[in-house]
This record gives C-alpha cells, structure tokens and sequence, in this order.
C-alpha cells in the first residue's frame, strides 16, 4: 500500500469534482490566478473544451513552464499562460474585461498582501453573473499546508469579496484539509 505522504495532490484535492460544482461549461472562457502547477487550469481545460479558453496566470516562470508541457503533452490547446504579479494592479490588464466566465483563486490568500486587489481583478474580468471559485486550506491541523497562521478563515474571503460586490452563492465540497466557496459578481 502506498503512504499517504507520498500520494499525489489531486488524492486529496479533486480539481475536476471541484471544478464541476461551479457549473462551469463548454465553451467558457476561465482565469485561474496564482495558478501555480495548473491543476485546476486542467480540470477547467477538460470542462470548457477546444471551444473554451483557460488562462493561466502566475508570477512563477518555473510553474507556467510546468503548465504549457504539460497542457502540450496533454494536447491541451484551450490553455494559456500569463507571467503577472497578482499583487500589481495592471496584472490581467492583457486578459480582456467582461469576458471570464469563472475565476479561479486556489491556495492563493494565504501568499498574497492586498488579497482585495485580487477580487477586484476578479470583478473587472467576470461577464455579469460570472463565478469566483476559492479553494483555500481550512483551520483544521495538517500534515502539511502552509503555517497555521497564514491560513484565511471562510469569514475573511467572504468579507474580502463582499467589498468588492461579490455575493457567496455556496459553499463546497474539497476535501478535508480545504473549503471551497462560490461567489458571483
């Protein structure tokens, strides 16, 4: 039997399961910002099809190396990259407004300094009545996650993206260590 250390991310998370719950479609178009490794970029790739479009976009070169193999291995032609420091307020100027259909933020609070700015991006980039999905580790102790101190309670993304004009439409299933949220504009 294999240890639990050593088996892989989507064991404990289920990008496509979570991804689903958003009701996300054929041909939508998505941005998963702080996307990291792409695994719900992927998951959202397979949903939205050759019709679709996924953005990815992250500070970290290594990571969106990582994200356009494997999207190239996968024949995955829907996803695109985007080197941007979330933290700037011009970071998705090159991702058009008004046109996502979901925006992805997975294990992003936790790193970020103005994590309002990342909602205000959101806003700027959602057609009317689009989603933002929020996948972020919960206070429970883990094996592993960042420290306990930086983890964002479902209270304060919810303030966060009330501010911003965001309403919360539910809470959902991940797994243990993380909730999930949606909200839409």
């Amino acid at each position: 039997m294999r240890g639990f250390v050593f088996e892989p991310k989507t064991k404990f998370l289920d990008p496509e399961k979570i991804v689903f719950q958003t009701g996300l479609s054929k041909g939508q178009k998505v941005a998963d910002l702080g996307a990291g490794n792409g695994f719900y970029a992927f998951a959202s790739s397979k949903i939205v099809g050759d019709s679709g479009e996924v953005f990815v976009v992250d500070i970290l070169e290594d990571a969106l190396s990582h994200v356009s193999s494997e999207a190239r291995l996968k024949g995955l032609r829907n996803i695109k990259t985007i080197r941007a420091d979330l933290e700037q307020s011009d970071a998705c100027d090159s991702i058009v407004a008004g046109s996502m259909d979901l925006v992805i933020f997975a294990n992003v609070f936790h790193q970020i300094k103005n994590p309002e700015e990342l909602f205000r991006q959101a806003y700027r980039l959602l057609k009317s009545g689009g989603k933002v999905l929020v996948v972020e580790w919960n206070s429970q102790p883990s094996p592993f996650g960042p420290d306990f101190s930086l983890r964002v309670p479902e209270k304060q993304v919810s303030e966060w993206a009330n501010k911003k004009a965001f309403r919360l439409v539910s809470s959902i299933e991940t797994d243990r260590y993380h909730y999930g949220l949606i909200f839409t504009r």
